[in-house]
């Protein structure tokens, strides 16, 4: 790939994620990830000419409808990152050289993972409140701010003619707790973190929701003024704000370079007992007059810069540590854990993966370990604290026999297998939800609850068993939570299930390594289910797709017949696989992601299986193309790394040929 089409693809994902983050506050990747992808895009820049357009030289992201647009008196502007000394000496380098002055002093305050809010006072009374929006135009949500108690209506000491707040809108976590549980209760869906919330309820239309939910805030920044407004230092500002009894926080502290890095790392050691989520630390020249002189680089201020923080990570105690097993038998070791919040996620649960990581962390129960989120999104247990043991630590009992139904255990190398199929509970529920999902036979009607009841009465236990269910209507309808209506369309949703197309059916075996693309793959190849059940070891292997491990799974699948495939046939005629005419997608291998207006992901699905291609769930470096809408997520940035041809909404109809 050139630098100009890597520089362009950069630049699409930089502009997608930051409407993500700015005006959906649904952030898909990590700040890390974020600042690479940044970092990437101006590394390559520095040897061009940087387009007006550009990620780098813009801010936010355009603001969403639904609430009325203002402009801001100044702009919000982004800051730029740095990440230790190194990178601050070389900033504070930057700025002595600019302004020739043997020393700056500095203030240094948290950076809050919150919303950012400017508020509007006209003589003294606040008119607006606006969000951040793309930096220029933000979103008027002056009812909704008000709400919050610690926002004076009115403000007297040193108040001007206008002037403009700059603040971070945020949850405390023990009120995010909160609201998650009362949300819980009443059947709602939790926020994913306090951020989400923090967005999610200062944009909610309903008043009253608002009331109810305690946003809070802090102020931190001069946004655009009146010129009765005159102070000379951030700190005369941080005075402004306690003299109106406006919130500010107490963490900010002012210094030369030297005080500013120990500054820094303070905040990072109180990171953990704040009650409020932070990323950073924000230093910025404490003169005014200085800042001036200055001045801005596109869309960043050269007097301020974002000290970022890495990933969070929180000791906690292994209360025990157990193990489940999973629909093909495999069983994995996980450790529960005194529950701990990390990056707006409370962790509870923790898997282990293996008995090789076991050895690997020496863990013990009760042990203390640091857990953190792997690219801010999945747990896990980065090392024992063996210093912190004091003796009360218990070895990991490795089960010989399986924790649901007692068959003895076998190891297959570093993973323990119960080999007793659907005889085992555990195997037969994960297998019994994957046949009935929506990838695979899509049945509606049947979820975790009613999947359990169905398991433990005995009426299901095998899959052929579903479509023998309505012997059982009449205890079924008997059951709590289940009504007629609700068993007519669970029926009536089995009897749809009841002619699959072969490719969805392959899928709904549930083989090992079998998903999506390879049962396509099978379906295109083999054309009909014999074909494929009696294929060889050297049949198989034909596939470019299928390797041994594959190929090896699926004969033994069929050797060992765990599900009862002929009791299931009696009940299901399988379609088999027809090829379109138009088959111009014979073989490509293509990723479907986000949403889209005219199509729904599935239907796409349909329409390239039709036309000989392959539909993948997953971006890797045989994914021919990618076809994203709205809201693409990480399989979009996976894309761009690989120099994955990309097709948008736009062009999809061209490059289906429909």
């Amino acid at each position: 790939m050139s630098v100009k089409d890597e520089i362009n693809k950069l630049k699409k994902e930089i502009e997608r994620h930051n409407f993500l983050y700015h005006s959906e506050n649904n952030p898909e990747i990590s700040d890390a990830e974020y600042d690479a992808l940044y970092q990437r895009l101006k590394s390559l820049e520095s040897d061009q000419v940087v387009s007006e357009d550009s990620p780098t030289k813009t801010v936010g992201a355009k603001p969403s409808k639904g609430f009325e647009k203002h402009t801001h008196l100044k702009p919000m502007l982004s800051l730029s990152n740095v990440f230790n000394d190194e990178e601050f000496n070389k900033f504070e380098e930057r700025i002595l050289k600019r302004i020739q002055v043997d020393k700056v002093i500095y203030a240094v305050e948290p950076k809050f993972d919150g919303i950012g809010i400017s508020l509007t006072y006209e003589e003294g009374i606040l008119t607006k409140a606006v969000t951040r929006g793309d930096g220029e135009i933000g979103e008027v949500v002056t009812e909704n701010i008000k709400t919050i108690s610690k926002i004076p209506h009115k403000i007297t000491f040193n108040a001007p003619k206008i002037i403009e707040l700059r603040g971070e809108i945020f949850f405390n976590l023990d009120d995010f707790d909160s609201i998650n549980q009362s949300l819980q209760k009443s059947g709602g869906k939790a926020f994913i973190n306090p951020r989400n919330a923090a967005a999610g309820t200062l944009r909610n239309l309903d008043i009253d929701i608002v009331r109810q939910r305690p946003l809070n805030i802090f102020l931190y920044a001069l946004g655009g003024c009146s010129d009765d407004f005159n102070i000379t230092s951030h700190q005369d500002f941080i005075a402004f704000l306690e003299k109106n009894n406006l919130p500010n926080n107490e963490l900010v502290t002012f210094g030369d370079a030297t005080s500013a890095s120990n500054a820094v790392k303070k905040i990072l050691d109180s990171r953990d007992k704040l009650n409020y989520e932070i990323d950073g630390a924000v230093v910025k020249v404490n003169d005014i007059n200085l800042q001036e002189k200055l001045g801005f680089v596109s869309k960043a201020p050269r007097w301020a810069v974002a000290w970022k923080f890495p990933a969070s990570e929180k000791f906690s105690k292994v209360n025990d540590i157990l193990f489940s097993v999973g629909r093909t038998g495999i069983v994995t070791p996980y450790a529960t854990i005194e529950p701990v919040l990390i990056s707006g996620a409370n962790i509870s649960n923790v898997t282990l993966h293996n008995l090789d990581e076991l050895k690997r962390l020496d863990i013990k129960v009760n042990d203390t370990v640091l857990v953190k989120r792997a690219g801010d999104v999945i747990p896990q247990i980065t090392k024992v604290n063996f210093d912190a043991r004091d003796g009360s630590e218990n070895p990991v009992k490795v089960p010989e026999f399986c924790p649901s139904c007692g068959n003895k255990l076998k190891e297959e190398g570093p993973f323990l297998r119960c080999d007793a199929g659907m005889k085992c509970p555990a195997q037969l529920f994960g297998y019994f939800e994957h046949f009935v999902s929506r990838k695979a036979m899509n049945i509606d009607g049947l979820g975790y609850k009613i999947n359990t009841h169905l398991i433990n009465l005995g009426y299901v236990k095998k899959v052929a068993d579903l479509f023998k269910l309505k012997q059982h209507e009449s205890e079924l309808k008997n059951l709590e939570g289940f009504g007629e209506k609700s068993i007519d369309n669970l029926f009536a949703s089995i009897d749809d299930a009841r002619k699959p197309k072969l490719e969805t059916f392959i899928n709904a075996l549930g083989i090992p390594e079998v998903g999506e693309t390879t049962a396509s793959s099978l379906a295109r190849h083999f054309k009909e289910f014999e074909k494929l059940r009696s294929a060889t070891f050297e049949d198989l292997m034909q596939l470019d797709s299928i390797g041994n491990v594959v190929a090896k799974n699926i004969i033994e699948f069929f050797i060992n017949d765990p599900v009862g495939i002929d009791e299931l046939l009696d009940q299901i005629e399988i379609e088999n696989f027809v090829a379109s005419a138009d088959s111009h997608l014979d073989g490509i291998r293509i990723v479907i992601t986000g949403s889209f207006s005219e199509f729904s992901r599935d239907e796409l699905k349909d329409i390239i299986k039709s036309k000989g291609g392959v539909p993948s769930s997953s971006v890797s470096s045989n994914t021919n193309y990618l076809l994203y809408g709205e809201k693409a997520g990480s399989k979009y940035k996976k894309a761009l790394e690989l120099g994955v041809e990309l097709v948008d909404e736009t062009k999809i109809k061209d490059f289906l040929k429909i």
